[in-house]
């Protein structure tokens, strides 16, 4: 799957708890295309809110391991740490995210570790975006 399936434009249909609570909505649709995510669980609020909390839970660990890979100067590893963190962001569509990664994990085959590192910064600020943002809707629920 590439980049262009994600769009940057929020769209939102079905979490009707939130609509009216616009400031979480824009956090959180800034960070994860949540009519995406539904659409590929075939709506089941159930499963994406399980895959959100997988993710909170690993997330950090594969962050942590392209940072300690970048400051290995080990290009495989963080090609591989990227691509591992990017494959999850996959799942709960959250396009900054993706492309982050995604750079991050080009970076790490080239071997380009100074351009890398700004990179790497990225990808944890919009991981803190992510993650902040699933929180609250794991908090939220999936109340219509």
């Amino acid at each position: 799957m590439n980049s262009a399936t994600f769009s940057m434009t929020p769209r939102w249909s079905g979490w009707s708890l939130l609509s009216d609570r616009k400031g979480r909505l824009m956090e959180i649709s800034a960070a994860i295309d949540l009519s995406e995510a539904l659409s590929r669980v075939d709506g089941d609020r159930d499963l994406f809110l399980t895959l959100a909390g997988i993710f909170l839970e690993e997330s950090p660990k594969e962050a942590a391991a392209a940072r300690a890979a970048l400051q290995r100067q080990d290009g495989a590893g963080l090609a591989a740490a990227a691509h591992k963190l990017k494959g999850s962001v996959l799942e709960i569509c959250a396009p900054r995210l993706f492309e982050c990664t995604k750079r991050l994990e080009d970076l790490g085959r080239r071997g380009q570790f100074s351009e890398a590192s700004p990179v790497c910064e990225d990808v944890e600020v919009c991981l803190a975006e992510v993650q902040d943002a699933l929180q609250k809707l794991i908090a939220e629920g999936c109340s219509s």
